[in-house]
C-alpha cells in the first residue's frame, strides 16, 4: 500500500523540537478542516451533501460553534436537521401509535435503529485521520530515504505513545525489511530515552514543592505534568 507523501510538512514539524511533532501536524490538519467547513465550501452542494450525511462529532461541533461563523453553521444546521427529521419522524410516530407492552418495546427499538443509522461519522475526524496516516507514513519513509531526517529523528524528543505505535505499524508499508528493522530500533531507543527524560522532569517537579527546594531552579520542569500526559495519550 502506498500513501501520498507530505515531506515538506513533516520536515518543518520535526524542526520544531516538540514532544510529538505528529501531534502538532494532526492539530494543524484539524484546524484547517474546521476552517474549511465554515468557509466558502458551505455553499458547495457536494460539501453540503457530505455534511448532511455525516455531520460532526461533539468535540468538533463545539469547535465549529466557537469559531463564531453564525451564517455557515446555520446553513449546515438547517439542512442537517431537515434530513435528520425525515429519517427519524416515522419511528417517532410509531412510538406515538404503539400500544402498551411489546409494541412499545418494538417501536422504541425501531427508533433506536434509526438513530444509530444517523450517528455522526464526523467529517473533521475523517480528514484528521487521513492526514495522520499520511504524516506517519511520510515520517517512516523519510527515515529510510534521507540521512539528515534520520539524524533529526534520532536526536529528537520522540513521540506520544499513540503515534509511536502508529509509526511501528505503518513502517511496514513505508520501508523494506532491513530499513524497517533499523527504523523500529532507532525509534524505540529514542522513545525510551525520552520517556526517561520525562520521568526525571516530573520527578523533579514533585520535589520542587518541598520546602528545601523552593529556591532551587525549575530546570524547565514547570509543565512536566502536561508533557507527561501528552506523551502518554497525545497532545
Amino acid at each position: 500500500m502506498r500513501v501520498q507523501l507530505d515531506t515538506i510538512a513533516v520536515w518543518d514539524a520535526i524542526k520544531s523540537g516538540g514532544e510529538c511533532f505528529l501531534c502538532s501536524l494532526k492539530k494543524q490538519a484539524e484546524t484547517r478542516s474546521v476552517k474549511f467547513y465554515l468557509g466558502p465550501s458551505v455553499m458547495n452542494p457536494e460539501t453540503r451533501v457530505k455534511v448532511n450525511q455525516s455531520w460532526f462529532c461533539h468535540d468538533h461541533v463545539q469547535q465549529l460553534l466557537a469559531a463564531g461563523k453564525v451564517q455557515g453553521m446555520a446553513l449546515m444546521s438547517d439542512t442537517y436537521l431537515h434530513e435528520t427529521r425525515e429519517s427519524l419522524e416515522k419511528a417517532m410516530k410509531g412510538i406515538l401509535d404503539a400500544k402498551a407492552g411489546r409494541k412499545v418495546d418494538k417501536a422504541v427499538a425501531a427508533f433506536q435503529q434509526a438513530v444509530e443509522k444517523r450517528q455522526p461519522q464526523c467529517l473533521v475526524c475523517r480528514q484528521e485521520e487521513e492526514h495522520d496516516i499520511r504524516y506517519t507514513y511520510t515520517t517512516a519513509f523519510l527515515y529510510g530515504h534521507d540521512p539528515d531526517f534520520q539524524k533529526a529523528l534520532q536526536e529528537g524528543k520522540g513521540f506520544c505513545l499513540p503515534h509511536y505505535q502508529m509509526l511501528l505499524v505503518w513502517s511496514k508499508e513505508a520501508l523494506d525489511a532491513e530499513n524497517r528493522k533499523r527504523f523500529v530500533t532507532d525509534l524505540t531507543e529514542v522513545e525510551l530515552r525520552n520517556l526517561e527524560r520525562l520521568q526525571d522532569d516530573v520527578l523533579w517537579q514533585t520535589q520542587k514543592f518541598k520546602a528545601e527546594n523552593f529556591d532551587k531552579p525549575w530546570n524547565g520542569c514547570e509543565d512536566a505534568q502536561k508533557r507527561v500526559v501528552g506523551k502518554l495519550g497525545g497532545f
